[in-house]
């Protein structure tokens, strides 16, 4: 059956490439999603997939059908919007991306104030990396994206409202035995402690490698990747693990002086610009517009608290 419902399952398995992946993005069950599939194939009377050990893959069809797919769900999309418009703030539906460092400064109080003061919003919140997160704006499936874009800057195809840089650096508990080291040779005991941070690109690996002066970023003793600022954190607390973060997504613990910044200069970039970032073409709905002025609200009140708190040894 073609309706725009078995379309957006086709467009995201497409995506995916993966049943269980894509069933998971769509909150369905693999069986649920395989008879989507299979319904649309027959409605259409084509094979749109090839399956096999290997995975799935699209056939001529199923790339032609894709292509339709994508516009529209675009133009459904633009109505409801447009819809939206005309209803005003109070209720719509609205998709955001974020950022692992940036989500951890703001989405918790974003999502407990919309679900206090507007509940009539709805929200679909993909945190992901920057890279993947482009991807997701380019085939139009999020509303707008909050995240660091320095290692892949927008094209002019997309609007940027600029948000409080983030500053990234390496961080350690209270009493933790770098801090006990003198700046000459703090540097050359990097090496001695495991390290821990979020899935990171080529870019800031050899960017780290540098740090530690190392000719390989494979030497790295990078022990522990995650894309939880919250696991990551905890573990440093309670370990002699370095973590590499940035600084406001960690705001509690550094005043409260429970994990401190070591002085190094993880690089020339430890002031990261941070965007919301939408489609220029894509107008946004009044629900968007509140959730963006809301998260550019509590992005500018955690920098000023970060500016008020104590600050750690300049970075060498």
């Amino acid at each position: 059956m073609l309706s725009l419902r078995t379309l957006r399952h086709f467009s995201v398995l497409a995506e995916e490439r993966h049943y269980s992946r894509a069933a998971v993005r769509l909150h369905l069950t693999q069986s649920a999603l395989s008879r989507s599939i299979q319904a649309l194939e027959q409605g259409l009377n084509v094979q749109l997939l090839d399956r096999s050990a290997s995975g799935l893959t699209l056939t001529p069809s199923g790339h032609a059908v894709l292509e339709h797919a994508y516009r529209v769900l675009q133009e459904a999309d633009a109505l409801h919007r447009r819809v939206e418009l005309l209803q005003g703030i109070e209720a719509g539906d609205v998709a955001m991306g974020a950022g692992v460092f940036p989500a951890a400064g703001f989405l918790s109080p974003l999502l407990t104030q919309l679900a206090r003061d507007y509940p009539g919003i709805r929200m679909r919140v993909e945190i992901e990396s920057w890279q993947r997160l482009h991807e997701m704006l380019v085939r139009d499936s999020l509303d707008f994206v909050v995240a660091i874009t320095h290692s892949l800057p927008p094209s002019s195809d997309f609007n940027l409202r600029p948000l409080p840089p983030q500053h990234i650096g390496l961080f350690v508990r209270a009493g933790h035995p770098l801090l006990a080291i003198g700046h000459r040779s703090l540097r050359a005991s990097l090496a001695d402690y495991q390290l821990a941070a979020t899935h990171l690109p080529p870019r800031a690996r050899n960017q780290l490698a540098a740090l530690y002066r190392l000719s390989h970023a494979d030497d790295l003793p990078l022990t522990l990747e995650c894309n939880s600022v919250d696991t990551l954190l905890t573990v440093a607390l309670n370990s002699d693990v370095v973590m590499l973060c940035v600084r406001e997504a960690i705001r509690e613990p550094l005043a409260e002086g429970s994990i401190m910044q070591l002085p190094l200069a993880y690089s020339s970039d430890t002031e990261l610009g941070c965007n919301i970032v939408h489609h220029a073409r894509r107008e946004l709905s009044p629900p968007a517009l509140k959730v963006v002025t809301l998260i550019e609200e509590l992005m500018h009140a955690g920098a000023a608290r970060l500016l008020r708190s104590p600050r750690d040894p300049s970075p060498d």
